[in-house]
Formats: structure tokens, C-alpha cells, sequence
């Protein structure tokens, strides 16, 4: 990996390609296999951004977030350049945010959501941690409020 590379975080826009990990969960395609969260060490580079070091391998850019509901990344490691589908760097990350495992600094990893930037900060407070509906009632008249 060059030095000069910027993490994929810096990018105000979604990191990246769809990603399909539930294609992989619980598989024994290789880059899900080999994604374990508590060998890798995972660094927090920025909201989106993440560098990944496998066991016995070299630290790798990744940026991954949340978009409408799908994950969305890049990473840029050879396999994710050569082959289709999520490589084990961003694996490890979805692995780590469901588990709750925490990264070197030992803040849990979690996985940013893009499609609340576009809502106001009142829009976003939801009690119950979902995701942000308009909420469409009907008063007494039929009218929407």
C-alpha cells in the first residue's frame, strides 16, 4: 500500500460499490472466511474510513457505510480490484459492528449511515434507534399531518 494514498473516508459521498454480504455470511467463500475481527487490527481513519490488517498480511484502506438501507464500500486491497463481492478487509468491518467488537482504540466499530445526512438533526432523533420515516398520520378530517 503506498503511503501517499488518502483513506476512501474522505469522500463526502457513499464509499463505493453495493455490497452483498449477506451472499457471504456464513459461507466458506475465502473472504469471509479469513475476515475475523478479533485477529485483525482494525484503526479507525475517519467517519467512513477504516484501515484492516489481517493476521500475516499488510494494513489496507477501507471505507464502508450504510445508504438507503444497503452497504456500500471500497477497499483497496488487490481482491476487492480483481474479484467480485466484498473482500476480507471490509468483511472484517461488518463482522466487527455486529459483534460489537471495538477497534485499537477500543471505540466499538460501527458502520455509518449515509442517508441520515440528508435529514435535519430534529429528523434524526428517533427513541427507539430505527430508521427515520416521516411519520403520516391521519387527524379526524382525513387530512395528513
Amino acid at each position: 500500500m503506498s503511503a501517499d494514498l488518502a483513506p476512501p473516508s474522505t469522500d463526502e459521498h457513499a464509499p463505493g460499490e453495493r455490497l452483498d454480504f449477506d451472499r457471504l455470511a456464513g459461507t466458506e467463500e475465502t473472504s469471509w472466511s479469513r475476515a475475523d475481527p478479533e485477529a485483525a487490527l482494525i484503526e479507525s481513519t475517519g467517519r467512513y474510513g477504516f484501515r484492516v490488517t489481517l493476521p500475516g498480511g499488510e494494513g489496507h484502506l477501507v471505507a464502508l457505510a450504510i445508504d438507503a438501507g444497503e452497504y456500500v464500500g471500497t477497499c483497496d486491497c488487490k481482491a476487492w480490484e480483481y474479484h467480485d463481492g466484498p473482500c476480507a478487509h471490509l468483511c472484517v468491518i461488518r463482522k466487527a459492528a455486529f459483534a460489537g467488537v471495538s477497534d485499537a482504540r477500543d471505540e466499538p466499530v460501527t458502520i455509518p449511515r449515509l442517508d441520515l445526512d440528508a435529514h435535519s438533526a430534529d429528523e434524526r432523533a428517533v427513541a427507539d434507534g430505527g430508521f427515520v420515516e416521516r411519520a403520516q398520520r391521519t387527524d379526524a378530517t382525513g387530512g395528513r399531518r
